[in-house]
């Protein structure tokens, strides 16, 4: 009888306990599986966005490479069209800051230097801070800005090559600043920038002669 006592105690035990804790047991075990097949829903929605960027993007350079050997306005659409997609439903994928890119350059060849510093201010502005895309966003800004024309477009350029730069970068940028110094007559700066931008080439162990000739075209302008 003390065995049988012993278990309907330990029964009278167990349902106290679940009335106790059951409830708030049901709710963990319900969060805790909302959870897990929460993040395994964001998990695919977030493949299936990404499948569906990189399609859009490798539409985009086939209308890129399609205008470049025949340009027409249907080309010009379709490659804006994609382009803005990508911006619009894909904010902070690569794709988009590529987009970007790429719109600025069309911009560019339309002579619109407003609307491409639009579109690389954008790149800039979506990239990660210091990564290689976020770098080559800003010069290809400060480089449209300068286009412009003027002492402030200038100032405002070289603004932007201030900062901490990668070293793959640090030649361009350095010779960007050259070419701005010259065009503000600050020809010291521009000697000295391009001296950083030569010896950044050479670290590399590559070659650019231009610089070699925009040096030597500064030293006969002061003889």
């Amino acid at each position: 009888m003390d065995v049988y006592r012993t278990e309907e105690e330990q029964i009278e035990a167990l349902k106290r306990w679940w009335q106790e804790n059951g409830k708030s047991l049901l709710v963990g075990l319900v969060l805790a599986l909302v959870a897990v097949y929460g993040y395994k829903a964001w998990e695919n929605n977030k493949r299936t966005e990404g499948e569906t960027a990189s399609n859009i993007y490798f539409e985009l350079m086939d209308a890129v490479a399609l205008d470049e050997q025949n340009p027409s306005e249907a080309n010009t659409s379709t490659i804006h069209h994609l382009a803005t997609q990508l911006k619009t439903d894909y904010t902070s994928s690569t794709y988009a800051v590529y987009a970007a890119l790429i719109e600025a350059k069309q911009a560019v060849a339309q002579d619109d230097l407003a609307a491409a510093e639009q579109e690389l201010q954008w790149a800039v502005d979506k990239s990660d801070k210091g990564s290689s895309l976020y770098l080559i966003a800003r010069l290809r800004l400060a480089r449209v800005i300068f286009a412009q024309g003027g002492e402030e477009n200038a100032n405002r350029a070289l603004a932007l090559l201030e900062g901490e730069i990668a070293a793959s970068h640090r030649a361009s940028y350095a010779e960007v600043k050259g070419d701005i110094y010259v065009s503000l007559g600050q020809l010291a700066e521009a000697r000295a920038a391009y001296r950083q931008a030569i010896s950044e080439v050479e670290k590399s162990g590559a070659q650019r002669p231009l610089l070699q000739i925009k040096l030597k075209d500064l030293a006969q302008g002061d003889s």
